[in-house]
C-alpha cells in the first residue's frame, strides 16, 4: 500500500521532527500555544468576571427592601435603606459602599436581565455567549478572534471560565497562574529558576536542527495538505515561543505572585485565587500577547447561610477589584480595559428553610471602563419583588409595551461598542432578531 508520507521521510522521523519544536514550546506546562504574534498587541482589552453559582444582585447593585405582606427578601432591609452613589443604588452590605463610591462613575449597571433558566450550565452559557443554545463563542473568544488572532495567548481562561470558542480561535487555560513561568521559559528548570535544563549550546543545536528539518520538509513536493498545515502550525508555534520572551521578562519571581486566599463562613470553607487570576491576565496583556481573559470568583450558590456567604464573597470581590484596577494602572493598561461582571442568574426573592436562597432567573451585569463617559448609569429595571420590568429599547425607560432584557441584548451592545459585531457576522455567530439598546450612550438613563 502506498505511503501517506513523502518520499524519504518515514512517519517516525516526521513525528520526531515535529515533536522537537513542539516540546520546546509546551515544556512542563502542557499548554498548546498557537500564533506568531510578532508585534505586541496594543488595542482594546476585554475581561469578563463570572460570579459563579448565581449571585444575589439584590445584595449588590439592584437592592430590594421588604414589602409588607410578602416574604422577606433581605434581612439587611430591616435595619437600613439602600445606599446611593450618583444614579446608582446599592445594598448597604459587605464593602459595597466603598466599591460603588470608587467605581460607580466608571460603570453602567444593567438590572432586570432575564437568563430564562434556573440551570447553572445554561445560565453560564447564555450570560457569556449571548445564546442559550450551543454553538456560539464566548464574548471574550469573539473579541480575541477579531482583535488578536495571531497572538499566542490571545484568549486566556483563568479559574475555569466559560472558554466557548465555536472553533474561531483556540484558548489557553491557566488553573495555576504561577505556571506562566514554565510556559514562557520552557527550557528553564522549574525547580531552579534561571537554570537551563540543557546546556545553551545543546538547545541552540536542537533549535537549528528543527529549523533546518522544517525548511527541508517544506521543499518536499510530496507533502500532503495535512502535513503542510501541520508544518505551518509548527512554525507559528515556534514564532509564538519567541514572542513569549516578552512575557517572561515581565513575570515576577515565583514568590511574588499573588497567593490564594482561604476564609471560612460558618461551616463552609472558601478558597479563592482571584487576585492571582487577575495578575496573570494583566501580565499577559502587558506583554502584548493577548487581548481577552475570563476570570472567576466561585461560591455564590448559597442554598444555606445565604447572607453570611454573600457578605464574605462580596468583600472578596470588592478587595480583588481594587487590586485589579490598581495593578492595571501600575502596568499602564487601565485605560484600555473593558470589564464585564455577571453571573449564572440571580437568587430567589425570599429565603428558604435553611436561611438560604435558591435559583432565580433575573440577574444583573456591571460593565466598567476607566473614565467611561457612559458611566454613573443604571439601565433596565425590576419591580419591588425583583421581577424584570420591560423597557423601551430606545429611551430605556420602563414601558409596558417594551422588551425584557436578556443576555443577548447585552452581548449585542458590547459587540457594537467594541466594534466586533461585523466580525461576528463574518464568522456566522451574529445575534439575530435582537433589539439594539443604547447601552453605552451617555444621554440615556432608566427612569424607574
Amino acid at each position: 500500500m502506498p505511503s501517506r508520507y513523502p518520499p524519504k521521510t518515514s512517519r517516525r522521523r516526521f513525528i520526531k521532527t515535529m515533536a522537537l519544536g513542539a516540546s520546546a514550546l509546551a515544556g512542563a506546562s502542557g499548554f498548546r500555544v498557537w500564533g506568531a504574534g510578532s508585534d505586541p498587541y496594543e488595542g482594546k482589552l476585554l475581561v469578563t468576571m463570572q460570579l459563579d453559582g448565581g449571585a444575589d444582585v439584590t445584595q449588590l447593585c439592584d437592592p430590594k427592601v421588604n414589602t409588607p405582606g410578602e416574604p422577606k427578601i433581605n434581612h439587611w432591609a430591616d435595619m437600613a435603606d439602600p445606599g446611593e452613589m450618583g444614579n446608582i443604588l446599592y445594598a448597604p452590605v459587605a464593602d459595597n459602599a466603598n466599591f460603588f463610591n470608587r467605581f460607580g462613575a466608571d460603570m453602567v449597571v444593567v438590572n432586570g436581565v432575564d437568563a430564562q433558566t434556573n440551570s447553572h450550565e445554561t445560565g453560564r452559557l447564555y450570560n457569556w455567549t449571548g445564546s442559550n443554545a450551543e454553538g456560539r463563542p464566548s464574548l471574550t473568544a469573539l473579541h480575541a478572534a477579531a482583535s488578536a488572532p495571531d497572538q499566542p495567548l490571545a484568549y486566556s481562561v483563568y479559574g475555569g471560565g466559560t472558554s466557548r470558542t465555536a472553533g474561531i480561535i483556540t484558548y489557553n487555560r491557566f488553573d495555576d497562574v504561577s505556571r506562566l513561568r514554565e510556559l514562557s521559559r520552557p527550557t528553564e528548570a522549574p525547580w531552579e529558576p534561571g537554570r537551563q535544563q540543557r546546556p545553551e549550546e545543546e538547545l541552540f543545536r536542537a533549535q537549528q536542527l528543527t529549523s533546518d528539518s522544517v525548511a527541508a520538509l517544506f521543499q518536499n513536493p510530496g507533502l500532503t495538505p495535512r502535513q503542510r498545515r501541520s508544518l505551518t502550525n509548527l512554525e507559528a508555534a515556534r514564532s509564538g515561543r519567541e514572542s513569549l520572551a516578552r512575557l517572561a521578562d515581565s513575570l515576577p519571581a515565583a514568590g511574588d505572585f499573588e497567593q490564594p486566599e482561604e476564609f471560612q463562613v460558618g461551616e463552609f470553607n472558601f478558597w479563592s485565587n482571584l487576585k492571582q487570576q487577575m495578575q496573570g491576565a494583566l501580565l499577559v496583556f502587558q506583554s502584548g500577547l493577548g487581548s481577552s481573559a475570563d476570570l472567576v470568583l466561585s461560591g455564590f450558590d448559597s442554598h444555606d447561610q445565604h447572607d453570611d456567604i454573600h457578605d464574605a464573597l462580596y468583600r472578596q470581590f470588592a478587595d480583588a477589584m481594587y487590586f485589579f484596577w490598581d495593578y492595571a494602572e501600575q502596568l499602564g493598561l487601565a485605560d484600555r480595559i473593558l470589564l464585564v461582571v455577571g453571573s449564572d442568574f440571580g437568587r430567589t426573592n425570599f429565603y428558604n428553610d435553611g436561611n438560604g436562597k435558591d435559583h432565580w432567573p433575573i440577574g444583573s451585569y456591571m460593565i466598567m471602563e476607566q473614565g467611561a463617559r457612559w458611566g454613573n448609569r443604571v439601565v433596565g429595571a425590576t419591580d419591588e419583588l425583583h421581577f424584570a420590568r420591560s423597557i423601551d429599547p430606545n429611551s430605556l425607560k420602563v414601558s409596558d409595551d417594551g422588551i425584557i432584557l436578556t443576555p443577548a441584548h447585552i452581548h449585542q451592545a458590547v459587540q457594537k461598542h467594541l466594534g466586533i459585531d461585523s466580525f461576528a457576522g463574518s464568522v456566522g455567530t451574529a445575534l439575530s432578531d435582537i433589539e439594539d439598546i443604547p447601552l453605552f450612550s451617555a444621554n440615556k438613563q432608566t427612569t424607574i
